[in-house]
């Protein structure tokens, strides 16, 4: 075995070590707040126009929010993290809709346990359904890992000005839709 072998067989065998050792040890940590993933900024995309049912099953074309602040929110029922968001979202929702904010919510599994859970949350927001269809629409916004929940703030001009692939809390939410209102 040549020295170079030798050194990249070393460097594969620490990063399987440290992988493990990151899956077993670190992701199983209590945090208090857990950490917001594949989150960045995002000034250069635009909003892009879909339409997709509402709980009645009536297409619903994204551009009839135009000119508001628009938080999209993709989620799914089995999903934990999405369950913990929604009920920041309904308060968020409820305490800046009469200052041309408004949340949408894309539900990404079956339309009849996505309108109990609606039903059971009180969600006042508007809500559509999507499923796979619904996964191609956030894949077009920028989640090309398919990540649950997905949200994306954006502006009234429909610019893109936010996107996070996982948990966002309440404050971080806030500190992104003041400055757009």
């Amino acid at each position: 075995m040549t020295r170079s072998t030798q050194v990249i067989s070393l460097a594969i065998g620490l990063s399987i070590i440290f992988l493990l050792w990151f899956v077993f040890f670190q992701e199983n940590k209590p945090s208090e707040s857990p950490p917001e993933v594949i989150t960045m900024k995002s000034h250069s995309l635009k909003r892009q126009d879909f339409s997709l049912p509402d709980l009645n099953g009536q297409p619903q074309a994204f551009s009839q929010w135009n000119n508001k602040v628009v938080l999209l929110n993709f989620w799914a029922t089995w999903c934990p993290p999405c369950r913990r968001e929604i009920p920041d979202f309904i308060d968020v929702y409820n305490q800046y809709k009469d200052k041309d904010f408004i949340v949408i919510g894309v539900g990404t599994d079956d339309q009849k346990k996505i309108a109990e859970y609606v039903q059971r949350l009180g969600i006042d927001y508007p809500i559509l359904v999507g499923g796979r269809t619904a996964m191609k629409v956030s894949y077009q916004y920028g989640n090309h890992s398919g990540a649950l929940p997905y949200s994306i703030i954006i502006d009234k001009h429909g610019i893109i000005r936010y996107r996070a692939g996982g948990l966002i809390s309440k404050q971080k939410l806030i500190s992104q839709i003041e400055p757009l209102l």
